[in-house]
């Protein structure tokens, strides 16, 4: 079964802000969808699941434990998720099974050794070339504080890259946040593919997040400008 973030505002997904915040994730076979799973990041370390919904006959706990590794794939630092049981969809062994703990709601800690830090904006260095001015637009209806913005970085020289949320440093940066927060990656990461990114960017004049600002575009050209760059380099080193 496949887990993925939800790619369009579809009639699964009860919440619009779950769409908006990228929080919204489908379970799906064959083309057929099994579940929808909704949650708010309710601060740095706590997460929320406000909408949980099985759709067709499955391993629910097998089901509810693809969720959680999803969630936890996309926001590393979470350390605890919350969810308030819907009788009709979970009983308790089910949420005992997968983990969860019940206090005034069930809980899920998370055994997460991620810490996140404040970091000022200008120290961050892209390794991406230009924004999607879909996903742009999508991170400014949301992000209200800095607190709202978290980023993957890697240490490569010294330097901080950060390597996602370049559409929310963005949004960051010209709403005049000062700073944000990050997370590094593992000490053992390999940076091979992200120092070249960050050797595109150098060329293009990218050093900071302030450049990126100067290259926003429609999502067909980002497209081309970058993701098609990055798969064409993936796929001829591969191995």
């Amino acid at each position: 079964m496949e887990f993925y973030r939800a790619r369009k505002n579809n009639d699964y997904i009860k919440y619009e802000n779950s769409f908006i915040h990228n929080t919204a994730l489908l379970a799906s076979e064959n083309e057929k969808v099994f579940g929808v799973f909704e949650y708010n990041i309710k601060n740095i370390y706590e997460a929320e699941i406000v909408n949980l919904n099985i759709l067709e006959e499955c391993d629910k706990v097998q089901l509810l434990k693809g969720f959680i590794e999803e969630l936890v794939y996309w926001n590393p630092y979470v350390k605890t998720i919350s969810y308030r049981k819907d009788e009709n969809i979970f009983s308790c062994d089910e949420l005992i099974q997968a983990g969860f703990k019940k206090d005034i709601a069930w809980i899920l800690n998370l055994d997460s050794n991620i810490n996140v830090f404040k970091i000022d904006i200008n120290d961050i260095v892209p390794e991406q070339l230009t924004v999607d001015k879909v996903k742009l637009d999508r991170a400014c209806l949301w992000i209200e504080k800095p607190e709202d913005v978290i980023v993957t970085c890697v240490k490569i020289d010294n330097k901080i890259v950060s390597i996602d949320g370049h559409s929310r440093l963005v949004a960051a940066f010209n709403k005049g946040f000062k700073y944000v927060y990050a997370h590094f990656e593992p000490e053992n990461t390999d940076t091979t593919f992200y120092r070249v990114c960050m050797s595109w960017c150098e060329e293009a004049g990218v050093f900071k997040v302030s450049d990126l600002t100067k290259r926003v575009v429609p999502s067909e050209e980002h497209e081309r400008l970058w993701y098609n760059r990055c798969q064409d380099y993936l796929r001829r080193h591969e191995n």
